[in-house]
C-alpha cells in the first residue's frame, strides 16, 4: 500500500474513564463525557517522538519506552511491520495518576489513531489488546477495563481476559456522575502501589457478597435502573484495603449518599472518588459539593465536576 494513499495526520479524542465501580475490580469500566485527551499522530522518517502538553504535562515521561502511547505505538509498528517513525502529540485534558484512566486514554488513542492512519483494519478487541500493552508503562501490568471503556464508550464488562471477551452496554440516559479529586500527592506508579495493598486471599463470604453486587450492577445497566446500579456499588474486597490511602474516604461517601447519590466508590485506583446520581430526581451539583465538603472535613482540598457516561474514542480530524 502506497504511503500517498494514506493520511498524513490524524487527530483523535479519547475520553476519561472510571473503573471498578465498587465490586467490579478489573472487570467494570465506564467512559465519561468529559474530560478528554486530544492526540495528534504524524508519520515521520524515523523513531517515535512524544510531546506532551496540558494538565501535569511535566510529570509524564516522553521516553517512548516509558510512555503508554509510546509503548503502544512501538508494538503496533512492530506487529504490522511498518517501517516508519511517528510524532505523537498528547494534549492532556485528563489529569494523570488520579484514577480517571489518563494513561488508558493515551494508549487507546494511539491504537485507534494508527489503525486509521495505516488502514490496519483492526477490530475493537484487537485495539483493546494493543492498548492494554501500554498500561504496563504506568501500572506495571496489562489491564483492560479502562482501555475497553475508552474504545467502546459507555459501560463495559470484561467477561474474560484469556481469551479477551468484552461486553458493552449503553448506560441509562438519567445516569449522572460526580467526581471528586482530592489534592493529595500521587506518584506515576500509584496504580502499582494501590494493587500491592490488596489481600492475597478472600473469604467465601466476601466473594459471595461481591459476586452478588457485581451481578446486580450488570442487571442495573441492562435494565436501565440507575438506583439499582447505585445500590450495587459496594465492594467487600478491594475498597476496604485501599480506603486508608484516601483521606476522608468515609466522610466523602457518607456525605454524597446523604446528598442523594445512589452509590459511591473509588474511581479506579484512586484517589479520585465517583458517585452515581439519578439526575431525574437529584441535583448532581449538590452531590459534588457534598463530596468536596467531605474531603474538606478531613483537611483535604478537592476539585469536583459533574458529567455523564460518554462515547468512545473518535476521530477529530484526518489530513490527507
Amino acid at each position: 500500500m502506497k504511503r500517498a494513499s494514506l493520511p498524513n495526520k490524524v487527530i483523535v479524542k479519547a475520553p476519561a474513564t472510571t473503573a471498578n465501580l465498587g465490586p467490579g475490580f478489573d472487570v467494570f469500566g465506564m467512559a465519561l463525557e468529559h474530560p478528554n485527551d486530544k492526540v495528534t499522530i504524524i508519520p515521520v522518517s524515523k523513531d517515535i517522538k512524544i510531546k506532551v502538553s496540558g494538565l501535569a504535562a511535566d510529570t509524564i515521561p516522553i521516553d517512548p519506552e516509558k510512555n503508554t502511547a509510546g509503548v503502544v505505538a512501538k508494538a503496533i509498528l512492530e506487529e504490522s511491520s511498518l517501517k516508519t517513525g511517528l510524532m505523537i502529540k498528547l494534549e492532556k485534558g485528563i489529569l494523570p495518576s488520579v484514577g480517571l484512566g489518563s494513561s488508558a486514554a493515551s494508549a487507546a488513542a494511539v491504537a485507534f489513531g494508527l489503525n486509521h492512519l495505516f488502514n490496519l483494519e483492526l477490530d475493537h478487541k484487537q485495539l483493546i489488546q494493543l492498548a492494554a500493552k501500554g498500561e504496563v508503562a504506568s501500572a506495571g501490568f496489562e489491564h483492560a477495563d479502562n482501555v475497553s471503556a475508552t474504545i467502546y464508550g459507555g459501560f463495559i464488562i470484561i467477561e474474560s481476559y484469556s481469551p479477551l471477551e468484552v461486553l458493552h452496554l449503553e448506560p441509562p440516559p438519567n445516569l449522572g456522575i460526580c467526581v471528586a479529586i482530592p489534592q493529595v500527592p500521587t506518584s506515576p506508579k500509584k496504580t502499582e502501589k494501590a494493587r500491592s495493598v490488596l489481600p492475597k486471599t478472600v473469604s467465601m463470604k466476601k466473594l459471595v457478597r461481591n459476586v452478588g453486587h457485581a451481578a446486580t450492577m450488570a442487571a442495573g445497566f441492562a435494565t436501565g435502573d440507575v438506583d439499582l446500579i447505585g445500590r450495587s456499588m459496594s465492594d467487600a474486597v478491594v475498597e476496604p484495603a485501599r480506603a486508608f490511602m484516601i483521606p476522608g474516604y468515609q466522610k466523602v461517601k457518607e456525605r454524597a449518599l446523604k446528598a442523594g447519590a445512589c452509590g459511591v466508590a473509588i474511581s479506579g485506583a484512586g484517589p479520585a472518588m465517583m458517585a452515581i446520581v439519578n439526575i431525574s430526581n437529584t441535583d448532581a451539583s449538590k452531590v459534588a459539593n457534598a463530596m468536596e465538603e467531605g474531603f474538606k472535613s478531613a483537611g483535604v482540598g478537592a476539585h469536583t465536576f459533574c458529567t455523564k457516561p460518554g462515547k468512545g474514542v473518535s476521530l477529530l480530524e484526518v489530513k490527507e
